[in-house]
């Protein structure tokens, strides 16, 4: 494979973002995601090669950066890890190191958290790479939101978020969604100027079990933008399937994952979609495709997807031998299922 460098130079603002921290990065291309991260969540990536079945629902790892180094897109892992400059730096209690343990229980806080000052950043694929216009819903699941090591001041505050919002009686919320309006509704001041309403994590926090399905149908129910309820029925169904796997895959294996993310995709450019449906085109792709064979190192034409489902967000999870499967994280991936198996039916 040949390799891309990426440096810091190289790297801008994320755009694609539909919750999490601050200081999320991607390269020009938008092929990777450079995110900020603790030495947990890294350890986490690298033991996945050993659940293989579970991996497939995780985002490609391709390694670790410090941003004062430069490392290749296509280089293994390890060879990733020993051409930053420094080993990773001892991480201390993972609780300080967001918003949560400096906040009063009844503050909800930014819009997004505060970046992740660990000096460590993790390298992934972009699941959205390989859409025209990307919609994007980020459901985090549990009931408990903290692990072990968190705080009493954070457990008291992530249990009240939890208890207000449908994270205590579905074990999910919505915690974040971009949803593509179409090229009619840029003058919309709901809309910003690349035709994206952007709902934060405030916008999960209104919904009660009853009528959290309401946010569903407005990510995949978008008439402006020519996604009709047809069409957004097939994406649920498609969307479905996927969270039935992650399901079967949680069920198998013994672990804790805490404030771990469902992300659903799907292209939100209305033809687009309906093209890569008649394609058959959905998850199997990795979205860095270069030709080895091209001396110039030149990306192949790229495969438009019409959806994807991965799981995100491993900064509080581990394995866990002997204690069985991770229900807190499954009550929200099964009722995550049967809202989008209702809307599939509708």
């Amino acid at each position: 494979m040949v390799k891309t460098p990426l440096a810091e130079s190289d790297l801008i603002a994320f755009a694609d973002a539909a919750a999490g921290h601050e200081g999320v990065l991607s390269d020009a291309s938008g092929s990777v995601v450079v995110k900020p991260c603790t030495t947990a969540e890294v350890a986490f990536y690298e033991s996945a090669r050993s659940h293989p079945d579970f991996a497939v629902y995780m985002p490609t790892y391709m390694g670790t950066l410090r941003l004062s180094s430069a490392v290749s897109v296509g280089q293994s892992a390890e060879a990733l890890d020993a051409s930053t400059a420094a080993s990773p730096r001892p991480v201390g209690d993972a609780a300080a190191l967001g918003t949560a343990s400096s906040l009063a229980p009844g503050d909800p806080g930014p819009m997004k958290g505060k970046k992740l000052e660990t000096g460590l950043s993790i390298v992934l694929e972009n699941i959205a790479a390989q859409f025209k216009k990307p919609n994007i819903l980020d459901v985090k699941l549990g009931a408990q939101l903290w692990d072990d090591g968190a705080s009493l001041q954070k457990r008291e505050r992530l249990d009240n978020v939890a208890a207000e919002t449908t994270s205590k009686s579905l074990g999910f919320r919505i915690a974040g969604m971009r949803v593509w309006q179409g090229v009619d509704k840029r003058n919309d001041p709901l809309v910003d100027a690349t035709g994206y309403q952007v709902y934060n994590k405030l916008y999960g926090r209104k919904f009660s079990a009853d009528n959290v399905i309401e946010g569903f149908k407005e990510f995949l129910i978008v008439p402006a933008a020519g996604i009709d309820n047809d069409l957004g029925r097939t994406v649920a169904g498609l969307l479905l399937k996927q969270v039935k796997g992650i399901q079967k895959a949680l069920e198998a294996q013994e672990s804790r994952m805490y404030s771990t993310s469902i992300l659903l995709v799907y292209e939100g450019d209305a033809e687009a979609l309906k093209k890569a449906l008649e394609d058959g085109v959905s998850v199997a792709q990795s979205t860095i495709q270069v030709d080895e064979d091209d001396q110039d190192g030149d990306e192949e034409e790229q495969v438009r997807k019409a959806y994807a489902v991965k799981l995100i967000d491993f900064a509080h999870a581990t394995w866990t031998p002997g204690l069985g499967p991770d229900e807190n994280a499954l009550q929200g991936v099964r009722s995550t299922a049967k809202i989008l198996g209702e809307l599939a039916r509708v």
